[in-house]
């Protein structure tokens, strides 16, 4: 019996199952020792993906798999009102799997992307690549089977009593879907294209922040570039503000000291960083006003006073 009224949350009032006790106190250790859970799609999933996984991501996390419900109990129990409410909102839907680790969930989901699994096309399943059936001794032995590689007009030759294929042959383009004929082909010749990851739906940091999926599918060299542009713009930016900081101080200080001399070059003012460069400037004045009176009165000498 469960008991709840107006504006309250469910409660309920029967006690659970030994194993649904075992199962949260399990949950609940879980959601305590890990700070980020991930979330992901079970639907479609084979066992042996999942398994593989299970392999790549040691040391990375633990990968579990609860009914919704308990592990909806279990987050309210650790992270009571502080729990983000949008993790209701159809992330707990349908078959999940749940991966608890305490590392950054960007690099996790980078670790996952990078073991994608590589398994047999389904009919259905939409290419990530062209598909090329190399050239070679496919090893099947020949008989109606060559029908099917005609159909794909894949051109072959019969060779040492097996079916040889005579050149490479593209059977596929990137973004195809694969009809019945080509999935059942590409298993007899062993050909593995499609490659499956783990679809991830959220991760939920210390129960209050939730990223989606999709957001977890960062291109770092992008942000690489953006960080250094941004980097960039706010050098400049504090540079022209004058703003004294480590990265900008040693820039201020020689633009000051060029600028302070170029003002007593121009003024005449005889420092000892200047006087060099106001005795060449008189030097280049008085040769120039030389050539011209030189041009005029050809009689008073020479075009330079040095």
């Amino acid at each position: 019996m469960a008991t709840a009224t107006a504006g309250q949350r469910y409660t309920r009032a029967k006690p659970y199952p030994d194993w649904k006790v075992k199962t949260l106190e399990e949950l609940e250790g879980l959601i305590r020792e890990y700070r980020v859970i991930v979330i992901f799609d079970l639907r479609g999933l084979s066992a042996s993906i999942l398994q593989q996984y299970r392999r790549a991501l040691r040391g990375h996390g633990v990968v579990k798999i609860f009914r919704n419900k308990l592990f909806l109990i279990a987050l309210r129990r650790v992270y009571g009102e502080s729990l983000n409410p949008d993790i209701e909102k159809g992330y707990l839907t349908g078959e999940n799997g749940y991966i608890f680790t305490n590392e950054n969930p960007f690099d996790l989901y980078k670790v996952i992307i990078d073991n994608s699994v590589r398994r047999y096309a389904k009919p259905g399943d939409a290419l990530q690549t062209e598909i090329i059936v190399p050239a070679g001794n496919t090893g099947i032995n020949p008989g109606p089977i060559l029908s099917r590689f005609s159909k794909l007009k894949i051109p072959t030759q019969i060779r040492e009593g097996k079916i040889w294929v005579a050149k490479d042959t593209q059977v596929a383009k990137a973004g195809d879907t694969v009809t019945p004929e080509l999935a059942d082909l590409l298993r007899l010749i062993n050909v593995k294209p499609i490659y499956e990851a783990l679809r991830i739906k959220a991760a939920l940091i210390n129960g209050r922040y939730l990223v989606k999926g999709e957001e977890l599918a960062i291109d770092i060299k992008a942000y690489e570039g953006m960080f250094k542009q941004a980097a960039s713009w706010a050098l400049n930016l504090a540079i022209n503000s004058t703003l004294l900081i480590p990265e900008t101080i040693s820039i201020l200080i020689t633009r000051a000291v060029l600028e302070a001399r170029n003002l007593a070059v121009n003024a005449n003012i005889p420092v000892a960083e200047a006087i060099g460069l106001i005795l060449a400037k008189a030097q280049a004045q008085a040769d120039a006003l030389a050539s011209v009176l030189y041009s005029k009165a050809p009689e008073l000498g020479g075009g330079k006073t040095s």
